[in-house]
Parts: structure tokens; sequence; C-alpha cells
């Protein structure tokens, strides 16, 4: 069971805006994550950040520069988080 003490709501917003784990989700940028999250840049990088260090998130450099998907660790994570607030 997860106490709401532990969710930071800022990190779970921006890991459910982060494309998913599956084959077929290309990796966002940025800019994708900022604007599907409708959160400032300034709150989005740090939450990105937490995520990386997590491992709930992987970051990979493109030719166009970093992009961002879920891990399946990250899936997991949105997974119990939806059980716990049913």
């Amino acid at each position: 069971m997860i106490s709401p003490t532990s969710v930071n709501w800022t990190t779970l917003t921006t890991l459910r805006a982060t494309p998913g784990s599956a084959t077929h989700h290309l990796p966002a940028s940025l800019m994708d994550i900022i604007r599907a999250t409708k959160l400032k840049p300034i709150v989005v990088r740090p939450a990105l950040d937490e995520l990386i260090k997590q491992g709930y998130v992987r970051e990979y450099q493109t030719l166009y520069g970093r992009e961002y998907a879920r891990t399946p660790r990250g899936d997991e994570r949105l997974r119990e988080v939806k059980e716990w607030l049913r």
C-alpha cells in the first residue's frame, strides 16, 4: 500500500506524460513532456531528473537532442499508484 506522503504529484504527472516502455511508443522531448503536463519547465526539469535517478525514466541522446521514455519500472509505479487511488 502506498501512503499519500510517498507520492510526489509533480513527478507523477511528469511520469504520466512520458511515453511508456512499449516498443511502439517513441521517446518524447522535454518540450513535448512540458506541453503534456501543462506545467512550467522550471518544475518539470527537476521532476524529470528525479525520475531518472529513481530509474522510472530513461534518457536517450538522439540526433535531435535528449529524449525521454518510461522504463518498465516506471510503468509499474504508475500501476501501483492507480491501485492505491482506487
